[in-house]
C-alpha cells in the first residue's frame, strides 16, 4: 500500500476512535485486510477495545488474545492470516491493532508510526459531531411540539370557541385535547425512557417494538441481551429507534426485522427492512444516519449501512461489551 494514501486517510482525524476507524477502513478499501480491530492500552496494561468488527468473523475470537500477546512482547505477533501490531511511543505501548490479512498481503511497515502521529493530535471533532447530533435532536423535538402538539391544541382551542355557541361540539374539543395530551406523553417517553432505566434495554426494546407494530408493519424481533451500562443501553436504544423511524418514514416497507445478540465479549445488531431501498452512493447521509454512526463509534464499535433501490435497507453494527 502507498503509505501516502494511509497518511492522507488519517489527516483530520480527531480522537482515538476516529484514527483507528479511518486507518482500518483505508486498509480494507485497498484490499490489504478483510477486517480489523483496535485496542487502547489502559492502566495496568489492560486493553480497552476502541474499534470492533461489525460482524462475526474468525478474527473476533482471536483478536484479544493476539493483542494481549503483542502487548506482552512489545512487538508484532502473527498467527496465520491474523496479525496484532503494537503502536509504541518509546518503550510504552499506547495501542494494539489486530488485522485479518488477505492472502499474500502484509500490513504496511509505516502503519504503527502513522497511527502514532495521528494519535498525538488530540481533538474534539467526534465530541463536536455528537453535540451537533444532540442539538438536532432538540430541534426535532421542538418541531414535533410545534407541528404536532401545537396544531392539536390550536384545533382544540378553535373547537372550544365554536362550542361556546354550539355545545354539541364539546366532545370533539375533548377529543382534540386528549390527542394533544397523548402526543406530549409520547414525546416524554421518548426523551425519558423510564423503561430503559427500570427494566433494561431488552424489555425497553420489546415494548417499543409492540408500539411500533401498531403502525401496520410486521415486526420480527430476536433480542438476546444482557444488562449493560446505562450509557451503552441509551446509545443502542437510540440507534434502533432511529433505524426504525427511518423505516417508517421512508422505506414503504411491509416487514422489518430487529436482531440483537451477544457473542463472546461483543454485541451485534441488525435492523433490516423489505422496503424500497436507496443508493447510498448518491443519497446524502441524513443527520439521523450520522447520529447512529456516531453513537456506535463512541462505544468503540463499527457501523455499516447497506441498501439498493428496490431491495430494502440493512443497518448493522457491532460493539464491545
Amino acid at each position: 500500500m502507498d503509505c501516502s494514501g494511509l497518511a492522507e486517510a488519517l489527516v483530520g482525524a480527531r480522537g482515538r476512535q476516529e484514527v483507528f476507524r479511518r486507518a482500518l477502513a483505508a486498509l480494507e478499501e485497498v484490499g490489504i485486510i478483510r477486517c480489523g480491530e483496535a485496542y487502547w492500552v489502559g492502566e495496568g496494561l489492560s486493553l480497552f477495545q476502541m474499534q470492533a468488527c461489525r460482524t462475526t468473523c474468525p478474527l473476533v475470537a482471536r483478536s484479544r488474545p493476539l493483542a494481549e500477546e503483542a502487548l506482552r512482547r512489545g512487538e508484532a505477533v502473527k498467527e496465520g492470516s491474523f496479525v496484532a501490531i503494537p503502536v509504541k511511543q518509546g518503550e510504552k505501548t499506547l495501542a494494539v491493532v489486530a488485522l485479518s490479512l488477505h492472502e499474500g498481503r502484509e500490513a504496511p511497515e509505516a502503519l504503527p508510526s502513522l497511527l502514532l502521529l495521528a494519535l498525538k493530535r488530540p481533538g474534539l471533532e467526534l465530541a463536536g459531531r455528537l453535540l451537533a447530533t444532540q442539538e438536532e435532536e432538540r430541534r426535532r423535538v421542538g418541531r414535533e411540539l410545534h407541528d404536532g402538539v401545537g396544531s392539536l391544541l390550536t384545533a382544540a382551542l378553535l373547537t372550544l370557541k365554536v362550542a361556546e355557541k354550539h355545545p354539541e361540539k364539546l366532545p370533539e374539543a375533548r377529543k382534540r385535547v386528549a390527542e394533544a395530551l397523548e402526543e406530549v406523553r409520547r414525546l416524554s417517553r421518548e426523551l425519558r425512557m423510564p423503561l430503559l432505566d427500570d427494566l433494561g434495554l431488552k424489555e425497553a426494546l420489546s415494548r417499543y417494538l409492540e408500539e411500533y407494530r401498531q403502525h401496520g408493519l410486521q415486526v420480527e424481533a430476536e433480542l438476546d441481551l444482557p444488562r449493560l451500562p446505562k450509557e451503552k443501553e441509551v446509545a443502542l436504544f437510540r440507534v434502533v429507534q432511529e433505524a426504525l423511524t427511518n423505516v417508517l418514514r421512508h422505506a414503504q416497507a411491509r416487514r422489518v426485522s430487529v436482531r440483537l445478540w451477544q457473542e463472546g465479549d461483543r454485541l451485534f445488531g441488525v435492523v433490516k427492512d423489505d422496503g424500497r431501498g436507496f443508493d447510498p452512493e448518491i443519497t446524502p447521509p441524513s443527520v439521523g444516519l450520522l447520529g447512529m454512526q456516531e453513537r456506535i463509534q463512541s462505544l468503540g464499535g463499527s457501523f455499516a449501512l447497506r441498501s439498493k433501490p428496490g431491495q430494502g435497507t440493512e443497518v448493522e453494527f457491532g460493539v464491545p461489551l
